[in-house]
């Protein structure tokens, strides 16, 4: 029930949570189901062939870009910190 109002409160615009963070939670969200969906099909493959048939080369680029996608969630709520994080470059006596 936590995680149904946390993305309620993603979605609303007047919170402290921002858009990044959406993004970010939506991104890993879709990117582990997208995860799952190949595991279901490793495995019915090896159920129903006895071996893996499928082309893991293949499948392994595909997975790479999964987790490029999650990346690319979240890197710029990563940039957004950096930049506020940094300080100015004059020094002040």
């Amino acid at each position: 029930m936590k995680a149904f109002e946390y993305l309620k409160s993603l979605i609303k615009a007047d919170t402290l949570d921002s858009s990044k963070s959406f993004a970010l939670v939506l991104s890993c969200i879709v990117g582990a189901v997208m995860d799952l969906c190949v595991c279901f099909c490793l495995i019915y493959d090896v159920r129903c062939n006895g071996y893996i048939k499928t082309d893991l080369d293949s499948l392994g680029i595909f997975m790479l870009c999964i987790g490029c996608f999650m990346a690319g969630g979240g890197i710029n709520k990563a940039l957004a910190k950096r930049k506020k994080k940094q300080p100015n470059s004059e020094a002040v006596n």
